[in-house]
């Protein structure tokens, strides 16, 4: 069987390549839970969202929401639904993780 090429990712990531700033904020916030995701979904056409867990939802190495940060994740899961909203870590789930403990309990918690 033969891996098919995703030429969409591909092209994607040439136009990042070649306007840096398409991968670059736009907008800074205080926490998550002042952002009006529906307006993103409307008016912007967003159709899923991406956290990255330490400092944004949580305390660094902590699987606990920062109070401040839980309005704003439910406000994205009750927008675009749970099939759209990810929570990514740079080291759980990863070699980094032995078992994968703590991947599993981010999945649990969050």
């Amino acid at each position: 069987m033969v891996q098919s090429i995703n030429l969409k990712a591909i092209t994607t990531l040439a136009s990042v390549v070649r306007r840096p700033y398409l991968a670059a904020p736009h907008v800074f916030v205080p926490t998550v839970s002042e952002i009006n995701y529906q307006a993103l979904k409307d008016h912007c056409g967003i159709k899923a969202i991406i956290f990255d867990k330490d400092n944004t939802l949580t305390a660094p190495y902590e699987n606990t929401l920062h109070p401040n940060a839980k309005n704003g994740l439910q406000s994205a899961l009750d927008t675009f639904g749970t099939h759209n909203v990810a929570i990514l870590s740079n080291s759980a789930g990863t070699d980094d993780d032995p078992n994968f403990i703590d991947g599993a309990e981010i999945e649990k918690s969050l």
